[in-house]
């Protein structure tokens, strides 16, 4: 908005400056916002309802002057907003709900983004991406798996738990919409990864202070119990990210920086002593090392591999180990056959799930019993196949296709390196997730799918201005170097005054 600090120049004789129009527009709704929270507040009576009014309206009143400045609460809010214990939905009330200040900030958020784009005129309510048309295919065959569910009234499946199930996943899609929508430039990407860096060591750190205090380390503010395996894949999400753009960054300093923060973020991670996200992250470190062309990346990681039982922390080594049980275990049978192997009750549960599948794909192959008709949260893709079928599993796959071919097109397509090691990351990201989604619910996991999302709108951004950049140096390629029948017809010849219309 112009009227906090944006240039007027160019405002041609009986044009009306920007600011003259926003300063009352800015006086009108803080005095209206005022009078709403009075008149809630006295009739509510609840001094907390009010507090969260306040900030909402602060926060909408903050994204309609700038609306990076709601995207900055956004990301802070992602890992640092506090759960709130909401009580059991459902017919069976077997279920809790636990909801976040983040989840009214994004709705909040969402609507300053589009009434500040309607207020400029532009009313797209998201950015042209390859990524759309996965999610809206994936979200379309969910929906429909849940109303096959309600019509024809599917055993143990319940409206009430699939329709907030369904509205969270429709909140990892908004950050998506809004990011993409609100960030228009490579500087405010920049701005952007300055503030998702910064949280990141926050709860890192947050992470080291308390190794001592509990078994496993686990994110803040969580309700319910510690959740390990969401904070691993979360610091999957920030190794990849430093480790992307420490190898396209073109000064010392900042590799330093960069390394430094992948440093940090790595002894939280093996202390959430989460095996799946132990595996996830080797898998998207080789990703990573292919993509980028950088074997020593592979090396490395292969050195710490082989070093590992002597580098590792002793609790370490012996949840690795936990894993298989020689007397004590569960017997893993294939197609009715021993195999001779016992794992521990946790990895067996991840394998006994899959005999789930395979009874539900007997029931309902296609679209499966709808969102939220089992509370599988050991397989990623367990649970799909289960809830929406093979249709949702081809969705999901091919919205996971759109996602790792857009990371690639902004690896090589920019020549901004924040922009290439973005896209690198993500695919690293990508890769460490669909990995990562064999052992837990990865893409249903708000603590790990927002910051993720953040991130795919930021690499979206990067690579639709590294195809504008290369638009304009063809453009002006040709201006410089017309070929022989534009130089005859004119085209690409620069126009002159007396040439110009009138």
């Amino acid at each position: 908005m112009a009227w906090w600090g944006s240039s007027e120049r160019g405002i041609g004789r009986g044009e009306i400056a920007e600011s003259r129009i926003e300063a009352p527009f800015i006086a009108v709704f803080a005095v209206l916002c005022a009078v709403i929270l009075f008149v809630f507040h006295f009739t509510v009576q609840e001094t907390n309802y009010s507090i969260a009014m306040a900030i909402s309206m602060l926060v909408f009143g903050l994204t309609l002057v700038r609306v990076e400045n709601g995207i900055y609460i956004l990301l802070v809010a992602m890992l640092l907003s506090p759960e709130i214990e909401s009580g059991a939905v459902g017919a069976s009330n077997e279920r809790g709900v636990n909801l976040r200040y983040d989840d009214v900030l994004i709705i909040v958020i969402f609507l300053g983004v589009l009434v500040k784009n309607a207020f400029e005129g532009r009313v797209t309510p998201w950015r042209t991406n390859p990524i759309n048309s996965g999610i809206l295919a994936y979200y379309f065959v969910c929906v429909l798996a849940s109303l096959r569910a309600w019509f024809f009234g599917a055993p143990a499946w319940d409206k009430y738990v699939a329709f907030f199930v369904m509205l969270k996943m429709a909140e990892f899609y908004i950050v998506f919409f809004v990011v993409g929508l609100a960030i228009n430039s490579m500087a405010e990407v920049r701005h952007q990864l300055r503030v998702f860096i910064g949280v990141a060591l926050v709860v890192s750190i947050y992470g080291i202070v308390s190794i001592r205090t509990i078994e496993r380390v686990s994110a803040p503010f969580e309700v319910g119990g510690t959740e390990p395996n969401t904070l691993g894949g979360y610091l999957i999400i920030v190794i990849c990210l430093a480790l992307g753009l420490m190898i396209y960054s073109p000064k010392r300093r900042q590799r330093l920086f960069l390394g430094a923060t992948a440093v940090t973020a790595f002894i939280p991670f093996l202390m959430t002593l989460s095996r799946a996200s132990y595996i996830s992250l080797i898998a998207a470190v080789f990703v990573l090392g292919l993509m980028a062309r950088k074997p020593f990346v592979i090396i490395i990681m292969l050195v710490v591999l082989v070093a590992s039982p002597f580098l590792m922390p002793q609790s370490v080594r012996e949840r690795v180990a936990y894993t298989f049980r020689e007397s004590d275990g569960q017997v893993v049978t294939v197609a009715g056959r021993d195999t001779g192997l016992q794992v521990d009750t946790s990895t067996y549960e991840r394998i006994y799930v899959w005999k789930k599948v395979q009874f539900n794909l007997g029931v309902w192959p296609y679209l499966g019993g709808g969102v939220s008709w089992d509370t599988v949260l050991d397989s990623q893709y367990a649970r799909l196949l289960i809830e929406t079928g093979l249709l949702g599993l081809f969705a999901f796959l091919f919205m996971l296709y759109r996602i790792l071919r857009t990371a690639r097109q902004t690896q090589r397509w920019s020549r901004d390196w924040v922009g290439q090691g973005l896209g690198l990351a993500l695919m690293g990201v990508s890769a460490g997730l669909i990995v990562h989604g064999f052992g837990t619910i990865s893409f249903l996991i708000v603590r790990i799918m927002e910051p993720f999302w953040f991130l795919m709108a930021l690499t979206v951004v990067a690579r639709d201005m590294a195809i504008r950049d290369h638009a304009q140096r063809m453009a002006a390629h040709q201006a410089e170097h017309p070929s022989p029948s534009e130089e005859k017809s004119g085209v690409g010849k620069p126009v002159t005054a007396s040439e110009a219309p009138a």
